[in-house]
């Protein structure tokens, strides 16, 4: 891309940049990595508060939000840091992620030697824990992030189940049995008033009114809770869908890295396609 190194003009397309460009473009790229899957993490989790635990607005901001909001940043940018600490941020020509700089030019020479024309020593990077840093922080892309949105998803979608099933059984027959019994008191009631048949009667129906629509009232609460519930987990969903839609190429993509194996061209496109689309997909889905 134009912000590597332009020593790789010869291997990257537009390559206009230096090690200066690409420290900077490594240092945005992998603070978006990071921070993107673990903010997903955040809104699962904050679904999950509402819709398993019924915590409150006011409990959310002053409880939650300062560790969902803190923790993607704090440790992508950790994250970042620690890299450009560690000259972590080297071209392979497409992005400058990679923790060590070996394009073509350097196959065959040792590390820390700079071939002649070129600027940029050969293995750098390589003398440090780059590497480690590297297999830590996309860890939670690969293994971390998809466990905490699928756990999460996972207690969401069967809290809402067990709620929605006692709904089914409330409504098939609970609220009925609430008027006998009800009625049950007030013929008591009325034979203990003895002649005062009358006022028994209204006593009798007013207590009857009172229980029919407080128990409609319930159940009304009880529907819209529920509607509610079943809103937040789809969303949840599709936030849920949405990572794995962005990040399933871009891992595919790691793991050639790692096994320092060239990924096909096609899967370098999809992924710098796909990559930058979290937050549009976000966006749409808060929208709608």
């Amino acid at each position: 891309g134009d912000t590597a190194p332009c020593e790789l003009d010869y291997y990257a397309w537009n390559a206009h940049g230096n090690q200066t460009t690409c420290n900077v473009s490594g240092f945005m790229t992998a603070v978006g990595v990071i921070m993107s899957p673990l903010y997903t993490c955040s809104l699962n989790i904050y679904s999950l508060a509402i819709v398993k635990y019924y915590k409150t607005d006011s409990y959310i901001q002053k409880k939650m939000e300062p560790f969902l909001h803190g923790v993607p940043i704090v440790l992508s940018l950790a994250f970042a840091f620690a890299q450009l600490a560690t000259q972590g941020y080297n071209s392979h020509g497409v992005s400058c992620i990679d923790p060590v700089y070996h394009p073509p030019h350097c196959i065959g020479i040792e590390d820390g030697q700079v071939r002649e024309g070129f600027e940029i020593p050969c293995g750098r990077g390589s003398d440090g824990p780059s590497e480690i840093i590297f297999l830590v922080g996309f860890s939670f892309v690969i293994f971390v992030s998809p466990t905490t949105t699928g756990v999460t998803l996972g207690m969401m979608y069967r809290h809402v189940s067990r709620q929605e099933r006692r709904m089914g059984r409330y409504g098939e027959g609970s609220l009925d049995h609430s008027v006998p019994r009800e009625n049950n008191n007030t013929t008591t009631t009325a034979s203990v008033d003895g002649g005062n048949g009358v006022n028994s009667m209204m006593r009798s129906i007013v207590t009857f009114v009172k229980s029919a629509v407080g128990g409609l009232s319930s159940h009304s609460n009880s529907n819209q809770n529920s509607s509610t519930s079943r809103v937040v987990m789809v969303r949840a969903r599709a936030y849920t869908a949405a990572f794995f839609l962005t990040w399933s190429w871009y891992t595919i993509f790691i793991v050639f890295r790692i096994a320092g194996v060239s990924p096909p061209v096609a899967l370098v496109y999809v992924s710098g396609i796909f990559t930058p689309l979290q937050g549009l997909w976000n966006l749409m889905i808060f929208m709608y």
